[in-house]
C-alpha cells in the first residue's frame, strides 16, 4: 500500500499535537515497519521545517524533526507537470492540489490526512489515520 502522508498527520506527530498523537504515530510506525509504503512530497518538506521551527523556535529541533520523517517516508518530486496540472485545475486551495496531483502522478493509494474534505475534489481516495489503522 501506496500512501501520502498530508503535513497535518505529520505535524501531529512532531509537535505531540492532542488528541490526533497516538494515531498519526501509529501511520508513521506502520510506515517505519515498512507495512506500508509512506512517502511526503518535496514541497511537504520546507513546510514542515517551517511550521516546526516556527513552533518549537528552534531551527536544530526542525532539521532533528525533518531527519526523524525522512528516515520514515520517502520524498517524492514535484514535476513541472504536477505543478501545472495543479495550477489549471484552479483549485481554492493550491497546496492540497499539488500534494493530491503528485500522490496521483506516482500512484499512491491513498492521501493519508485529518482534512478529508479538502481532497474531495481531486479525484484520489483519502483516510484518516484512525481509518488506515482499522485496516490493520
Amino acid at each position: 500500500m501506496r500512501l501520502m502522508i498530508d503535513t497535518n498527520v505529520l505535524l501531529d506527530v512532531l509537535v505531540k499535537r492532542e488528541p490526533f498523537y497516538e494515531a498519526s504515530r501509529e501511520v508513521l510506525r506502520l510506515c517505519e515497519e515498512k507495512k506500508v509504503q509512506g512517502f511526503l512530497s518535496a514541497s511537504a518538506a520546507t513546510d514542515i521545517f517551517y511550521l516546526v521551527r516556527r513552533h518549537l523556535h528552534s531551527t536544530n529541533s526542525a532539521y532533528k524533526c525533518l531527519g526523524y520523517v525522512l528516515d520514515i517516508l520517502k520524498v517524492l518530486t514535484v514535476t513541472n507537470e504536477d505543478v501545472i496540472n495543479a495550477y489549471t485545475k484552479k483549485a481554492h486551495d493550491f497546496e492540497d492540489c499539488l500534494l493530491a496531483v503528485c500522490a496521483a502522478s506516482n500512484k499512491c493509494d491513498y492521501i493519508i490526512t485529518r482534512n478529508k474534505r479538502d481532497f474531495e475534489e481531486f479525484n484520489i481516495e483519502t483516510l484518516s489515520p484512525e481509518e488506515l489503522l482499522s485496516r490493520f
